[in-house]
């Protein structure tokens, strides 16, 4: 193997690292807006999200493969950190909704000692 080869198969590796590291950063990234969107927006916001995360995977570039792939990955993970994110939501309304529940009953009330003067 010549020098010159061993450079260039060094130069494939880094760029396959790199782009396997960049599509990790889209699937993070897009599953924590994911969560965030579900946590104040209603369904219809994953719309618009979606469409432009495709633009910015397309003008990342990359063959049609990968960028079918990536756009795939990241809307499915975008949408299930969504019902995550919505599921959070409910779940602090329900405990939350326990306890205020809880604190208004008058049988969990601190008694009050008539102190005697």
């Amino acid at each position: 193997m010549s020098l010159e080869q061993l450079g260039n198969k060094k130069a494939r590796s880094l760029f396959l690292l790199l782009g396997i590291r960049g599509m990790m950063l889209f699937l993070i990234i897009g599953t924590l807006v994911g969560v965030l969107l579900g946590l104040r927006f209603k369904v219809l916001v994953l719309v618009p999200f979606i469409l432009i995360l495709a633009c910015a995977i397309i003008a990342r570039g990359g063959g049609l493969e990968a960028i079918a792939l990536a756009i795939l990955a990241t809307a499915v993970l975008v949408q299930i950190g969504y019902m995550f994110g919505y599921l959070l939501v409910l779940v602090v309304r329900f405990w939350a909704g326990r306890y205020l529940r809880r604190r208004k009953d008058p049988r969990y009330q601190s008694s009050k000692s008539n102190s005697a003067s």
